[in-house]
């Protein structure tokens, strides 16, 4: 997901300040973005998509707890959520402060190499899927690579609070979600969306429901006893079970499609032979506002077999544009062409 745009983006959500827990608040810079208290300052969880957004958000932050930034995780590397790092480190500067130490998973710093190398398609992507201009977006993102990096799990703060950073490949593989185990909150981040999640989306590139269910199954053993996903309300009871029963519904898409597979099933006719189990799918959490249960269908489906569709005319296509022209001169001879066809 992306959103750039900081005044119409329905991806931002609220910018105000709000508390969820004694020194630990929801920023609203990126969705749910996070700001943790800790003795070392504050850890900050997504920039948001504009620097030009930061400076009001840490006058706030200023007021209510007194400290500077200590450290900016990255939820996960996809563009739009840290191009206000460089607020962040203006700020710093200008205050006199030790720069934030910005952390991401290992995995963030293939996918920003990846995309300034796509930068032209990654724009139009974006500019599809957001319906935005393509003029709106920049030639390269301006992205910040992270000062250090994990792989499984880093733990920060020597004394009082202690956060743990985890990796939680999810919607991309490289997830950070963040565990406060004396309050038991858990940052789900990209993980957890309120709503089904997007495995599948049309433009990009594959997701893994298997892995995706086996990181909800491995959070919610944690315990947690408040969740706060990327997007949507904070969930303050039954947070756990959410994930579980999510879990659950993207193994049995995994079951349903592949034992289709192994009966000769092709991908539409797997499509429109399912029967949603509605304890799984009917529920509020598994809402199809963002992604769509028959797009992890499809996503499985491409997982297994590849690019194929079945239809031999597509294997070595003729050239779209000498495509295009058979097609109107066809117009003008229907007769010879049928008879060709015959």
């Amino acid at each position: 997901m992306l959103a750039t745009n900081a005044e119409s983006s329905p991806l931002l959500g609220s910018r105000a300040v709000e508390s969820v827990a004694p020194g630990v608040h929801t920023v609203g810079l990126q969705g749910n973005s996070l700001a943790v208290e800790t003795d070392e300052g504050l850890l900050i969880v997504d920039s948001g998509p504009s620097p030009q957004l930061v400076r009001p958000v840490l006058d706030e932050l200023r007021e209510r707890t007194g400290k500077s930034v200590r450290w900016i995780v990255y939820s996960h590397g996809h563009l739009g959520y840290n191009y206000g790092v460089s607020g962040f480190l203006d700020v710093a500067a200008e205050r006199g402060e030790p720069r934030p130490t910005v952390i991401a998973h290992a995995n963030v710093v293939r996918r920003q190499r990846r995309y300034l190398e796509t930068a032209g398609l990654q724009n139009r992507i974006n500019a599809r899927q957001f319906r935005r201009p393509l003029a709106d977006f920049p030639a390269a993102p301006p992205l910040t690579f992270p000062d250090q990096t994990y792989t499984d799990s880093l733990t920060l703060g020597s004394t009082g609070r202690t956060v743990r950073l985890l990796w939680a490949p999810s919607e991309t593989d490289d997830v950070t979600a963040v565990w406060l185990p004396g309050e038991r909150i858990l940052y789900a981040s990209a993980a957890v969306i309120s709503g089904i999640p997007n495995v599948g989306t049309p433009m990009r590139t594959l997701r893994d429901p298997a892995r995706w269910a086996d990181t909800l199954d491995r959070l919610a053993a944690l315990g947690p006893e408040t969740v706060i996903p990327e997007f949507g309300p904070v969930l303050r009871e039954g947070g756990a079970a959410q994930l579980t029963a999510t879990a659950a519904a993207l193994r049995w898409l995994r079951r349903a499609v592949v034992d289709r597979l192994n009966a000769g099933r092709g991908v539409d006719d797997i499509v429109h032979d399912l029967d949603y189990p509605a304890e799984l799918f009917d529920v509020p959490w598994m809402r199809e506002n963002y992604g769509h249960r028959e797009y992890i269908v499809r996503d499985i489906v491409r997982s297994e077999t590849g690019w194929w569709d079945g239809n031999p005319t597509h294997l070595h296509p003729a050239r779209p544009a000498r495509r295009r022209l058979r097609v109107r001169r066809s117009r003008r001879r229907a007769g010879p062409v049928r008879a060709r066809a015959w």
